[in-house]
């Protein structure tokens, strides 16, 4: 290699440290070289745990690395949120996160350790859950224009269970509250199945829930299915109706995707990317994750980004106009 007589001495070491840097970026190993950390940020046994451990298993068999999952589900995620902002910007540590960690809490929670929209690069949407309004039946509701048509005219009679203030069927039912014009009392819980079990008990009218963990109430008709969240009808609950049949557009659930630091080399993200949404095409994870009600998604940055986006406006609005604040 002919270097040039007239550089300054100055220039001499610039140049011998790019040089030095250049070899150093040629001995780094291709990623991942050792294994990879999810952090998710609900807990073990939830659709977000689910798919991370099953579409762990894919791509760790696919990159020969382990995939470790590790289950951060207190505060609504923020614990995972925070932990994987600090890491190292490696693509060795990585957020599975839904829309209570991503756009909710941001919106209805302050201080919190992290800014979102500059702290975490989106890499892909996992896969997403709809919701089912079940009520038990006792109370007599036969479709969802039973209930509607009941709760319009008993205002203050009907309240409704949620996993938690601020949670993602909290946020839905308030929405569909809105869309159908009547009024019902929130009694948040702190998850899920605690409240679906005051449902059963004929303790609360209704709830907006995930599938997977009602399907078995509703087959044996311990609980009634009056309508499920999604823009279609759903493969499990083919028979009931959309909330969009009768409220056009209306759509909720539950989003799950993965993140990782600011600053991770794009190169880097974008190989994640690719073979998560490899592995989200597989025929036997997609048959399982149905059957579980998790739809997978695998929808790459871009779009992941944009919806991203387009969620955080939506929930913003919509906790302005129900005036939710978490302190």
């Amino acid at each position: 290699m002919n270097l040039p007589r007239f550089l300054s001495p100055a220039a001499w070491v610039l140049l011998a440290a790019s040089c030095v840097s250049g070899a150093a970026m040629a001995q780094q190993p291709e990623f991942p070289a050792h294994s990879v950390k999810l952090v998710v940020a609900n807990g073990p046994g939830s659709a977000p745990d689910l798919l991370a451990r099953q579409v762990g298993n894919l791509v760790g068999r696919d990159w020969k690395q382990a995939i470790v999952v590790e289950n951060k589900g207190a505060a609504g995620g923020v614990a995972a949120v925070d932990a994987v902002v600090k890491a190292q910007p490696d693509g060795y540590t990585l957020l599975v996160g839904g829309d209570s960690a991503i756009t909710i809490m941001p919106n209805v929670q302050r201080n919190l350790p992290y800014d979102v929209k500059n702290d975490l690069v989106p890499v892909t949407k996992l896969g997403q859950s709809d919701f089912v309004l079940v009520a038990n039946p006792r109370k007599g509701f036969k479709t969802l224009q039973d209930f509607v048509a009941y709760a319009k005219s008993h205002p203050g009679k009907i309240n409704y269970a949620s996993s938690g203030t601020g949670g993602a069927q909290h946020l839905a039912m308030e929405q569909f509250k809105q869309r159908a014009g009547f009024f019902a009392t929130h009694i948040p819980y702190r998850g899920g199945p605690q409240g679906l079990q005051d449902v059963l008990a004929g303790q609360v009218d209704v709830m907006l829930i995930a599938i997977a963990p009602a399907l078995t109430q509703i087959q044996s008709g311990k609980l009634t299915a009056l309508a499920v969240s999604g823009l279609q009808r759903h493969a499990l609950l083919p028979q009931v109706q959309t909330l969009a049949e009768s409220y056009k557009g209306f759509e909720a659930g539950a989003w799950f995707g993965l993140f990782a630091p600011k600053g991770t080399p794009a190169a880097v993200v974008q190989a994640i990317a690719q073979d998560t949404d490899k592995a989200l095409k597989d025929p036997e994870l997609r048959k399982s994750l149905l059957q579980q009600g998790i739809t997978p998604v695998g929808e790459g940055q871009q779009v992941f980004a944009r919806q991203i986006k387009t969620e955080d406006v939506r929930v913003a609005q919509l906790v302005r106009s129900i005036g939710l604040s978490v302190e």
